[in-house]
């Protein structure tokens, strides 16, 4: 019974030993990340409408960036909606 445990002192050692290895040949093989990458769309967009001579992104609208915000949008949306419900609601008339 002891050469048995002996034997898994053993092995447990040599996987400890290969994990360690394994974690230092992880560590060096990995690549840095850059800390912000580069904003491609703009001249990807303007590469595209170059070659096809206009028939891509030539309306600019969707090139551009936006400036009003979505929810900007959204807010304005409901008070349209809260008055034209204020404007056409039930008037009270009945029959």
């Amino acid at each position: 019974m002891s050469g048995d445990e002996n034997q898994d002192d053993v092995s447990d050692e040599a996987l400890a030993e290969q994990e360690k290895a394994m974690r230092s040949l992880l560590s060096a093989a990995s690549i840095p990340r850059p800390a912000s990458a580069p904003d491609l769309l703009p001249a990807v967009q303007r590469k595209i409408r170059r070659r096809s001579k206009g028939k891509f992104f030539a309306d600019g609208w969707s090139t551009s960036q936006m400036r009003v915000s979505y929810a900007l949008i959204a807010v304005v949306m409901l008070i349209v909606i809260g008055a034209a419900y204020v404007a056409l609601g039930p008037t009270g008339i009945s029959r």
